[in-house]
This record gives structure tokens, C-alpha cells and sequence, in this order.
């Protein structure tokens, strides 16, 4: 008659729900994960200290951003006053979405861009 032999041992999850018998092949998966989530974050303080950079640069040099296809805006007035004007100045935190990549609201542009 055969024995049963039972034989124990470990398994090893990563933090993406991966199974490994290797502890060693766990270690370089989880550190792969752990590099690439180092990077994203890396990454995004990356843009996120670009976009103050440029954004102070503008202020210090008085430097604006504008919508390009309606940059002026006339403004209503009464009677025989001259036109007055204004700038279609781009918002700071819709130009600093889109600096670091982000979809920003659009509606403000898209009001101001609209050739009527």
C-alpha cells in the first residue's frame, strides 16, 4: 500500500492579487509594482510643481493667457459712452488642469470662444 505524502508549503500574494510559490519572483513583482506606483507619483508632484513655476512666472512678469479664438469681449453700454472692453483671460485653475494634463471645465471657453 502507497503512503500519502503531504507536503506544506507557501504561497505568496502581491499587493495586485498575484499568486507566487516563489517568495523571491514575489519580491521582484511587488517591487515592480511599488517602482511603477513611485514613478506615477513621481510624476504627477512633477506637474504639479511645473504648472506653479509657470503660473508664477506669469504673475511676476504681469503675463496673462487668453482664449485665442475671442480674446476680447465688448461689453455692453448705455447711451453714447465709448465701447468698453475686456480680455477673455484664461482662469488660473483651468490653466493650471490643463498644465498638469487634466480635462478642466470647458464651459467658460466655451461661452467666451462662441463667435456670437
Amino acid at each position: 500500500m502507497e503512503r500519502i505524502n503531504k507536503e506544506l508549503g507557501y504561497i505568496y500574494f502581491t499587493s495586485d492579487g498575484k499568486v507566487f510559490a516563489s517568495e523571491d519572483k514575489a519580491k521582484s513583482h511587488q517591487a515592480q509594482i511599488d517602482f511603477t506606483t513611485e514613478s506615477k507619483d513621481i510624476i504627477e508632484r512633477r506637474k504639479e510643481m511645473d504648472a506653479e513655476k509657470i503660473l508664477s512666472i506669469l504673475k511676476e512678469n504681469g503675463w496673462g493667457v487668453f482664449y485665442k479664438a475671442n480674446p476680447i469681449n465688448l461689453l455692453g453700454v448705455q447711451g453714447a459712452e465709448a465701447p468698453i472692453f475686456s480680455v477673455n483671460a484664461v482662469d488660473d485653475d483651468i490653466l493650471t488642469k490643463a498644465l498638469k494634463g487634466e480635462e478642466g471645465d470647458q464651459t467658460w471657453h466655451t461661452k467666451t470662444d462662441s463667435p456670437h
